[in-house]
């Protein structure tokens, strides 16, 4: 998983968005306020966050709190459960069908559809690969040579991604940087006028993240594919992530050419690490 700061939405911002407008009150203090939100399919509504029914399932691993609607009062089998899971109950005096506007509003401002990220995005063997990586690493450099190669460009050191589905991702460049690069040396170069139409691409899937970072001598990287696979999160989606490290004489395109081939190839369910190990298994087995 990409590291940095969770900033996923919690119980505590939907109380603290939604508590004048649902005249919330919440039974147990903070109990529960710590629990992570997590947006259903539509986006519009968190199958987390339910507005209590007779006909409600109570599934603590569903729930991150319960709303309890119309000035009804909490029973104690309801106080009950919250406390043994640590779920938050709230009470409401609005009714139920306000309790859901309210909810979808603030919602949909915790979890926002658009995102601006650092990085360019091209696409190779049909895959849509956001280049990510600290300033000066060569991102550019690399993309503008994976572009004379034919492979497509989307946008250069910021892309817009767009979560078009619950679990697909789509990005494009800003308006006023489109079909634009920066390269140091070169200033402002037109990917358009100098590779022409077909060496452009007006938006894409986000299909996988290629990280380039600087060569760390004391940093043991992973030679054998053996640890467990990378995540960069965008928008609560997860992208396979491949983190390349940049040193004198390693052709960073090539590799970011490779990484996307290795990629398509482990879709298909193939993993060269593996086959070596069942090579390695009939070499000890004839012994």
């Amino acid at each position: 998983m990409n590291k940095g700061r969770d900033a996923s939405p919690r119980v505590r911002d939907f109380y603290r968005n939604a508590r004048e407008a649902l005249e919330l009150r919440p039974i147990f203090q903070q109990t529960g306020f710590a629990q992570k939100l997590q947006p259903d399919s539509s986006s519009k509504s968190l199958s987390r966050i339910q507005i209590w029914e007779q006909t409600v399932h109570l599934d603590e691993k569903r729930t991150a709190c319960l709303i309890i609607a119309e000035g009804k009062p909490a029973s104690e089998e309801l106080r009950s459960w919250g406390q043994k899971h640590k779920i938050a109950l709230f009470l409401s005096p609005c009714s139920k069908n306000r309790c859901r506007t309210v909810l979808r509003r603030v919602l949909s401002d915790l979890f926002p559809r658009q995102v601006v990220v650092s990085g360019g995005l091209l696409q190779i063997f049909g895959l849509g690969v956001l280049i990510i990586g600290d300033s000066g690493v060569g991102k550019s450099e690399s993309a503008l040579e994976l572009i004379s190669r034919g492979y497509r460009f989307v946008s250069d050191d910021v892309t817009q991604i767009e979560k078009i589905m619950d679990s697909q991702l789509q990005g494009t460049a800003p308006a006023l940087s489109r079909n634009f690069m920066e390269i140091r040396g070169l200033s402002i170069i037109n990917i358009r006028q100098i590779f022409g139409e077909q060496a452009i691409c007006q938006k894409s899937a986000v299909d996988l993240v290629i990280n380039l970072e600087n060569w760390d001598e004391d940093k043991n990287y992973d030679r054998l594919g053996l640890d467990a696979p990378e995540e960069y999160e965008i928008l609560g989606v997860k992208i396979p992530q491949t983190t390349i490290p940049v040193a004198p004489g390693r052709n960073i395109s090539t590799l970011i050419e490779v990484a996307c081939k290795v990629y398509v190839l482990r879709r298909k369910g193939y993993h060269a690490t593996q086959e070596i190990i069942k090579r390695l298994d009939r070499a000890l087995l004839v012994r």
